[in-house]
């Protein structure tokens, strides 16, 4: 199985909008994109061009949330939504809403969103009948 090497002008390809990532800064992006997905040969996603993808995904999230894309959308570090603001005497609320823990952190941007549901099908139990384990592997 192959393992993924971080192709900058791919990446840049793909997400332009990250334009004002500079090129240190992104290999540090995939090294923590590497901490949420196994990139060795014991990867659940075997397909390496799949695993690229999701890697790719994974550093746009982080990008969006820590710098925020060229634009100026994202960036704001908050791990939560805005939830209301205010301007005379600055006053700003934030809260999860009804989203479950384990994936709030994936809402922060659409490129989280697009990894969390790609990879649902890791996050889902093995059912095998006549199983020696009962079943559930």
């Amino acid at each position: 199985m192959a393992i993924v090497v971080l192709d900058i002008s791919k990446f840049r390809d793909m997400f332009p909008e990250f334009s004002n990532v500079t090129e240190a800064q992104l290999p540090f992006l995939f090294d923590q994109a590497t901490d949420h997905l196994n990139n060795s040969e014991y990867s659940l996603v075997e397909d390496a061009v799949k695993r690229e993808r999701l890697f790719y995904l994974l550093m746009a999230h982080l990008a969006y949330v820590r710098y925020g894309d060229a634009n100026g959308n994202g960036g704001s570090g908050m791990v939560v939504r805005l939830s209301s603001a205010s301007e005379g005497s600055v006053s700003v609320s934030s809260d999860a809403g009804q989203i479950e823990f384990r994936y709030m952190w994936y809402t922060q941007s659409p490129y989280g969103m697009d990894y969390w549901q790609a990879t649902k099908v890791y996050r889902m139990a093995n059912y095998y009948p006549g199983s020696v384990h009962g079943g559930f592997d």
